[in-house]
């Protein structure tokens, strides 16, 4: 009996294991170039905390829909910088991080008031599920802001 339950269970892992062991090509919703520029117009600012929090209404959910012109601009970067706020998005790695099939974005969030004490830096883990949905963060843990800090 005893052999035979382990030979079951062996069976059983083996069979779990197939499928993890056949790679699924991902899928990506995101663009291949300009990512940084697609998060400002499709990044959806209530899967965060932010300071654009008490502005947001169901009309203004992304960066662009608040109308700002970002100071820089890369393929992976893209800054805001005025005399009052700085905002930051720097792309910092794209893969499957959770593993779903589905591309992710690493990006680092920054979000700082030039007056007053407001400063938040968030690595975040972003995704998007389909082609007409707005990229949100996922609750994962990611490094990188580190090389971002400002």
């Amino acid at each position: 009996m005893h052999h035979h339950a382990s030979r079951i269970l062996f069976g059983l892992l083996v069979a779990a294991a197939v499928p993890a062991a056949s790679a699924q090509p991902t899928t990506s919703f995101f663009p291949t170039r300009g990512v940084a520029q697609f998060l400002v117009e499709n990044f959806d600012l209530a899967s965060i905390r932010s300071s654009f929090g008490n502005r947001r209404t169901p009309a203004k959910r992304t960066l662009a829909d608040f109308d700002m012109a970002p100071t820089v601009a890369a393929d992976e970067l893209l800054e805001f910088d005025d005399p009052h706020w700085y905002y930051g998005i720097k792309v910092l790695r794209r893969g499957d991080f959770n593993k779903d099939g589905i591309e992710d974005l690493e990006i680092c969030f920054v979000d700082r008031a030039k007056e007053g004490s407001y400063y938040s830096q968030q690595p975040l883990l972003v995704t998007r599920y389909s082609a007409t949905t707005y990229a949100v963060a996922i609750n994962f843990e990611v490094d990188g802001c580190e090389q971002f800090a400002r």
